[in-house]
């Protein structure tokens, strides 16, 4: 270039830069008009820029709160899942040499090193019921396919954004997963389950993916839940870059629309939502879960409950719903046996959602609206027919031996319907509403609107008035529907001398500071019955326990009141059938001053057990909540007789939780030795008389002789693995042996005796 040249370019350069500079400020300062609602008025190029470079509306989502079990242990929170998407699509472009260089996404040979490490992955964060080669297959046969896809899904769940994230950290793989679809983020927040399946009707689920609508308690207490979003707007500084502008709480900013129109949009603070304690407490939650899934496995039940209630308060402590496990098309899923599986399902909630006959336990209800009735006096030694007998229109037959006449006591003990169709025939049969509004009086026949968003059907009973066969079958359990947590709230009731509680599956509410405020006792009726009544009726209730139909579920350490239940399974469309029935139990312990109030009922079990099935799984419920309840724990400690032919002879717990067997040696008076102190688990050695720590492996069995039930469910747990339990007392077997390696999930038995 001439220095000519040079020097007109440099000329130039510096009028233009002038001229932009003089743009800029005539920009900031040139009065240019806009129209507003008033009229025309001056404004600057800046201040007609401003509120174009603002974003109104954004939203600051809040946090939603926590449900915890009253254990302390997180039921359900608010986590990041991830849509799987890979990029697995083969492209190239030819440079100006005519050489072919590969665009793609990702080479083969990054893909393929590290597959099986992504299908391991994908594995462990969904589980089945896929295996690892199954994920490594699928994307082998898509990426050799003719064309395949650039948004390739790998599996249907979402799994945990720690995951995916991992995923993306692998070699070469970051531009293979995909962060987009169709302009969607791959990224949801969604309501997690920690403890999977348990108790999910419960602490409830999303209605509908995406909605925001909930049952169970994330439904009945969404708006405490959910908190408040907040609303904001933004600045831009830079391209791309832009800075929230979040004012004081309802300041009134503008928010320009269409042309200049203005619109006033109010800010607001984001406010997360607060935390709710449920009664659910997991250890029983689990022990019940358990119990119920291995007696329907036993008997191929169509389904079943099982409810735990706190006598003085009504808090449900567990509500097991269990039913058939079926696939995505409504098929049943059967396990390597070709038996039924059991599992929590959205559809089905036994205790809450759905009404049946009650059967016997019932009898319990007929029985205390006669004694409560100021009409009459029913002595519980006077004698009624037994066996069989016929009435205008209907014969009542009994199942039990025959015996030409029975107490009124052992009408309850026997469970015999012909006793109790005697009694209200002799009774009601000119006073048929009278009865009918007595059984309403003590039984909450009304919706008990439990603080669970879930529906709760209407209760029946026919017109007995028109039929001496309802009049009859009332009596004993029939011409009546009801929901099981009706029927617990009943049983609660004589429990806790007449005073009628609602059930209650919150606890306490928990602000985000940390504050608690509980949440009391709702008593639905002070004196339901008289206390005198009550009374009465726990003494029968015992019996059934100690000689009459449940003495097969009979302790020698505490005592159980309850009543076992028989009714004909119905089949809709269909009518009743004899080769089935339900079969349930409800209760209370221990006898003498009860705490705990439970029912149990199993759908559509083989007839011939009568009631049976269901109270060995409240016996096996009772066992636990008698071991994991400390104060209960002391009390039977003190009500236990001491053998006279051992004295001298100090117990020993072989093995166990090293807190709780120190408690133990405590309430003995005995001094306890440990070779460490910080240990949770411990083995007792005779040589030194000290317990030594033992340690849990992962991926190995646990050595479980000689521990009581809890202790053996919590270090299985402790390592993955899930148990059923047989008998009662001490753990005698296992059905793996110590050391031997397992792998997360699998099912361990152990036999108690």
């Amino acid at each position: 270039m001439t220095g000519g040249m040079l020097a007109l370019y440099l000329l130039l350069t510096l009028v233009m830069g002038t001229a932009i500079v003089v743009g800029i400020v005539r920009t900031q300062t040139e009065e240019v008009e806009g129209k507003t609602k008033d009229g025309v008025v001056s404004k600057t190029w800046r201040e007609w820029g401003a509120p174009r470079e603002k974003q109104f509306d954004r939203v600051d989502t809040a946090r939603r709160g926590d449900i915890l079990s009253s254990d302390g242990k997180i039921l359900s929170t608010t986590v990041i899942k991830c849509k799987l998407y890979l990029d697995l699509g083969i492209k190239y472009e030819t440079d100006a040499h005519g050489k072919k260089k590969f665009v793609g996404a990702i080479t083969d040979s990054l893909l393929y090193a590290s597959l099986d490490t992504m299908a391991q992955m994908v594995y462990e964060a969904v589980g089945g019921p896929h295996n690892k080669q199954y994920y490594v297959d699928l994307v082998t046969k898509e990426r050799k396919s003719s064309k395949p896809r650039q948004c390739f899904r790998v599996v249907e769940e979402k799994i945990p954004y720690s995951v995916w994230l991992a995923i993306t950290r692998l070699p070469g793989w970051k531009n293979c997963v995909v962060r987009e679809v169709d302009g969607q983020s791959v990224k949801y927040e969604v309501r997690s389950h920690i403890y999977d399946q348990m108790a999910r009707n419960t602490v409830g689920l999303e209605i509908r993916e995406g909605t925001g609508k909930f049952n169970g308690l994330e439904g009945a207490y969404d708006s405490i839940l959910k908190g408040r979003n907040g609303v904001y707007s933004r600045r831009r500084l830079t391209r791309g870059v832009w800075l929230p502008e979040i004012p004081e709480e309802g300041t009134s900013v503008e928010r320009r629309t269409d042309g200049d129109s203005v619109q006033k949009v109010v800010s607001e603070k984001r406010i997360d939502g607060q935390s709710i304690v449920a009664t659910i407490d997991t250890r029983i939650q689990d022990v019940a879960e358990d119990a119920l899934r291995q007696t329907l496995y036993k008997y191929q039940g169509l389904g079943g409950c099982a409810v735990v209630m706190e006598v003085k308060t009504g808090y449900v402590v567990a509500c097991a719903n269990l039913a058939i496990t079926v696939d995505t098309g409504g098929n049943p899923v059967l396990d390597g046996n070709g038996k039924y599986t059991y599992s929590e399902r959205r559809d089905w909630n036994t205790a809450v959602s759905r009404r049946y006959n009650p059967g016997s336990t019932m009898k319990t209800v007929a029985l205390t609206a006669m004694l409560n009735d100021p009409k009459i006096t029913i002595d519980t030694s006077m004698r009624v027919i037994s066996y069989r007998k016929t009435f205008p229109g209907k014969t009542v037959e009994d199942s039990h031996k025959k015996r030409d006449s029975i107490s009124v006591r052992e009408v309850i003990e026997e469970s015999s319907n012909v006793g109790m169709a005697e009694l209200g025939w002799m009774y009601y049969r000119d006073r048929r509403n009278d009865l009918v509004k007595l059984m309403r009086q003590v039984f909450p026949y009304d919706k008990l609107h439990l603080d669970l968003m879930t529906g709760e059907p209407e209760a029946t009973i026919n017109d007995v008035t028109r039929s001496n066969s309802d009049l009859l079958t009332l009596t004993y359990g029939y011409a009546t529907e009801v929901t099981p947590m009706q029927i617990i709230t009943f049983y609660n009731a004589l429990a806790g001398d007449g005073r009628m509680l609602k059930p209650l599956f919150c606890r306490a509410i928990i602000d985000r500071q940390g504050n608690r405020t509980d949440i009391q006792p709702v008593v639905l009726k002070e004196h339901a019955f008289s206390p005198e009544s009550a009374k009465i009726m726990r003494e029968m209730l015992a019996g059934v326990v100690d000689h009459g139909t449940a003495k097969s579920i009979k302790s020698d350490v505490y005592h159980i009141a309850g009543k076992t239940g028989t009714a004909d399974y119905h089949i809709s469309g269909v009518g009743y059938t004899k080769a089935f029935n339900n079969s349930s139990f409800a209760g209370f312990f221990p006898a003498e001053s009860p705490r705990y109030t439970c029912y149990v009922m199993l759908e559509k079990v083989p007839h011939e057990a009568f009631g049976t099935q269901a109270a060995k799984v409240f016996r096996m419920i009772s066992d636990c909540v008698m071991a994991i309840d400390e104060r209960l724990s002391v009390d039977m400690a003190a009500l236990t007789p001491v053998d006279s032919t051992k004295a001298g002879q100090w117990p020993v717990l072989q093995r166990g939780n090293q807190q709780e067997i120190a408690q133990v040696y405590g309430l003995i008076d005995r001094n306890y030795m440990t070779t460490n102190s910080n240990s949770q688990w411990v083995t007792y050695n005779s040589a030194t008389a000290a317990y030594q720590p033992e340690t849990p492996v992962q991926g190995r069995m646990p050595n479980c002789q000689g521990m009581t039930a809890k202790d053996a469910i919590a270090l299985l747990h402790s390592v993955g693995l899930k148990v059923r339990v047989k008998g009662y007392g001490k753990v005698v077997s296992q059905s793996l042996k110590a050391g031997t390696a397992v792998s997360k999930g699998t099912v361990v038995e152990i036999n108690l005796k």
